[in-house]
């Protein structure tokens, strides 16, 4: 039996993860090394986006950034660094670089989207208080080029009801009047959601209040004991805290913690950045993906979000001015309105990135009872109610969830393990 439950992680998975065996019964505890409402989780976009949800390593990622390595403003910066796991993962994510790789990315990232919208739409009926827009999302781009690869790789979104679209320039003006002439072409994307990310988080952890889950903040994981191969305890803060099972949900700090464990996982941080504009300059009814510049534009109810860019190799919350100036030169190219001199205060968020560009959802290898949820890349708010609910099923001993099978070997941490038993991208 298992009636207890030690999650580790205070963000948008751990907090859902923890709201659904909540529901399950169980008596939850959530530590946290933080406060918890700060980080990637309450810095992102906001978006749920199953229309774009494709791994990050793709043909010709890698090629597109070393050309962009002159540019610090680019949307893709690889920092030059030469400590071993950074090198490592760079060197791992080059060889999913390829065709099969990330066709079989896309095809376990659809499998897992099939109830994203529907379970958004539960959060609500259960009481989740989060502001939520059902607008969808407009795909925006300077050629008709552009347009179609991004049609292409969305065409497999098409069976779980994810439709994108073809417009012209001037039916996407009609839709939204700010864009400039230079757009040509686009996609609408009338299933695609937002959010306010940080009202998000918040509502989570309000219902999880209500429903008993008990929140210990400020309490740093040290130690994870084991007795053969099963956890019987965390050391948070000098505390022991017991359960009959743990999850890692804790984002880029996932694979120190597996480490803790017995099993490094290849988790990294990828750097995005944004800032939020309250001076009414430009005014957007739908979320906005700005293709070339690759800038995801959130309205909200008081402000617009901007949010773009990817840089590895930096670990720290330190804002590099060039980042954000090469949002900004992206977002007038598109929205003539906005002011090309702004100089925004913006800021960060570590997003916990993979080599394959999938999650890590389920069991470490010989330690049945300790699981994994974390790993995703820039997908976290999509993919947070679904992990959850395979999180859930796993722990029930279930190999389907909900009614629906799910590839969970595609996301499992066992893909990371050597013939000799350690992982093959140390991270």
């Amino acid at each position: 039996m298992t009636d207890s439950a030690v999650i580790v992680g205070a963000g948008v998975i751990g907090l859902a993860t923890a709201h659904r065996l909540a529901r399950d019964g169980l008596a939850v505890t959530i530590v946290d090394a933080t406060r918890g409402d700060t980080g990637a989780s309450a810095h992102n976009a906001g978006w749920i986006v199953p229309i774009m949800s494709a791994p990050v390593p793709a043909p010709g990622m890698l090629g597109q950034a070393l050309r962009w390595m002159a540019r610090k403003d680019s949307p893709l910066y690889i920092r030059p660094s030469l400590r071993p796991e950074h090198v490592r993962f760079m060197l791992s994510m080059l060889r999913h670089c390829n065709p099969q790789d990330f066709h079989h990315g896309v095809e376990a990232l659809v499998s897992l989207n099939e109830r994203t919208v529907a379970l958004f739409d539960e959060y609500e009926k259960d009481g989740v208080e989060f502001e939520y827009h059902r607008t969808g999302q407009l795909m925006v781009f300077h050629t008709g080029e552009a347009m179609r690869r991004y049609q292409t790789e969305a065409e497999s979104l098409e069976r779980i009801g994810h439709t994108a679209e073809p417009l012209s320039g001037d039916e996407l003006r009609d839709l939204e009047p700010a864009l400039g002439s230079h757009v040509r072409a686009g996609l609408q994307c009338p299933q695609e959601r937002h959010v306010d990310p940080a009202s998000l988080v918040k509502g989570l952890e309000d219902r999880c209040r209500e429903l008993g889950v008990r929140f210990l903040h400020n309490r740093p994981v040290t130690g994870i004991r084991s007795r053969g191969g099963v956890v019987t305890s965390l050391l948070a803060g000098g505390e022991e805290i017991s359960g009959d099972v743990f999850v890692l949900a804790a984002g880029v700090h996932t694979g120190t913690l597996s480490r803790l464990a017995g099993f490094p996982l290849p988790i990294q941080p990828g750097k995005g950045y944004g800032f939020d504009d309250t001076s009414g300059s430009v005014t957007l009814r739908h979320s906005v993906y700005l293709g070339e510049g690759k800038v995801a534009v959130t309205p909200l109810s008081d402000r617009l979000r901007f949010a773009g860019t990817m840089e590895f190799g930096s670990s720290d919350s330190t804002i590099d001015q060039h980042r954000l100036r090469g949002i900004v030169r992206s977002v007038h190219e598109f929205l003539p309105s906005f002011p090309p001199g702004s100089q925004p205060r913006g800021w960060t968020g570590l997003r916990p990135m993979t080599p394959d560009g999938l999650p890590v959802i389920g069991p470490l290898p010989g330690k049945d009872n300790i699981l994994v949820a974390s790993g995703h890349c820039m997908l976290g708010v999509t993919l947070a109610p679904m992990t959850a609910e395979l999180v859930s099923a796993q722990i029930k001993g279930a190999h389907q969830t909900s009614g629906s099978a799910h590839p969970a070997h595609a996301f499992t941490p066992q893909r990371f393990a050597s013939r000799r038993g350690h992982t093959t991208a140390d991270g």
